[in-house]
């Protein structure tokens, strides 16, 4: 009897040891996902993979954006043709935690591109298979005087 209830505690307590171990090997694997930032220059490799969309769309973003260039006492003063490309960095929430701006151009006006791009609504987060992932967006800009 006490043979039975032993190996009864046995199996019980490496059935749990097992979960456990189970448990942290998804929890590691999750984390590792959550590392991970998609964008339209990765493929999706057979994923449903949705881009990050202002929660207004994007008409009624651009249309801001192009507002506060006109009104930017930097882009008044500095007419330098200006080529750039910024990627911003969309959280699982939908808020923006980075901006990276590559391209031509005077840092003074790309801040202010960041500043105005501050401004602008939160994100609908992307998603891949229907979960929320990290996403880049990638928005080019191109200023021309005359």
């Amino acid at each position: 009897m006490h043979r039975i209830l032993l190996l009864t505690l046995l199996t019980i307590s490496l059935n749990g040891i097992h979960q456990i171990s189970k448990a942290q090997s998804a929890s590691k694997e999750t984390l590792a996902n959550d590392t991970t930032i998609y964008d339209d220059k990765t493929p999706s490799n057979g994923h449903d993979l949705q881009l990050p969309q202002p929660t207004l769309g994007w008409e009624p973003q651009y249309k801001l954006i192009n507002k506060e260039f006109t009104a930017s006492a930097v882009f008044k003063k500095n007419k330098i043709p200006t080529k750039v490309e910024v990627a911003s960095l969309v959280e699982k929430d939908g808020s923006v935690s980075a901006y990276t701006v590559k391209g031509t151009g005077p840092e003074t006006m790309k801040n202010e591109l960041v500043r105005i791009l501050k401004l602008t609504v939160k994100y609908e987060p992307g998603t891949r298979d229907g979960e929320p992932v990290r996403c880049r967006v990638y928005q080019p800009f191109e200023f021309k005087y005359e």
